[in-house]
């Protein structure tokens, strides 16, 4: 199945190649990082194609396969590519359970460089999973240590997001805080201020 992937990967890649714009990909690119390589296709393209190819792939609804092309999109370091393998993860996590949560970890850790694609990551997919699995929130305590700063923003944007979806939202927040009061990585920081503000 590994060439199915990669022909997905691929044709989700060459899809958002053509319909790059590029002067929206250099204004995105302000916003987020001019370090940041992007095609330049609007966030709602790129969910309508992964939709396609997610309906016109019936592969994709195995964890293997679904995992397995969303590693290849998200190991192009193309932002667009980036956003279609957590879309696509989006969509598995909708229907299907993801049972090994260090599967994301590893996703995070080698090939997220940039806020966007963490914070997609982190409302996207593993709010949905810990929502649906709350016995599972303690990896969030072990990410907070992490040495990835991306691991670290994606403990907090995730706790953000599961606010009112689980019940003792109120003790673990405060944790999570605490565990980022000596934080000094300016785009941990932020994440941590919309946290703060969350609670109080």
């Amino acid at each position: 199945m590994a060439d199915l992937n990669s022909k997905i990967s691929i044709l989700i890649d060459e899809e958002l190649r053509t319909l790059g714009d590029k002067e929206f990909a250099k204004s995105r690119n302000r916003l987020i990082s001019e370090k940041v390589v992007s095609y330049g296709v609007k966030t709602g393209r790129i969910r309508k194609i992964v939709r396609e190819h997610w309906k016109k792939f019936p592969e994709l609804k195995t964890e293997e396969n679904c995992f397995k092309t969303a590693r290849e999109l998200m190991s192009m370091k193309i932002l667009d590519d980036q956003m279609a393998g957590i879309f696509l993860l989006g969509l598995y996590s909708k229907t299907f359970e993801i049972r090994d949560i260090s599967k994301l970890e590893r996703l995070i850790a080698r090939y997220i460089d940039n806020w966007a694609a963490c914070d997609a990551m982190s409302c996207e997919v593993i709010a949905k999973v810990l929502k649906n699995s709350p016995q599972e929130i303690k990896i969030l305590y072990t990410w907070a240590k992490s040495e990835n700063i991306w691991l670290r923003r994606a403990t907090i944007v995730t706790t953000v997001k599961m606010k009112n979806k689980i019940e003792n939202w109120q003790e673990i927040a405060p944790k999570i805080l605490f565990s980022f009061s000596k934080e000094k990585e300016p785009i941990v920081k932020k994440a941590v201020y919309w946290l703060e503000r969350e609670i109080n």
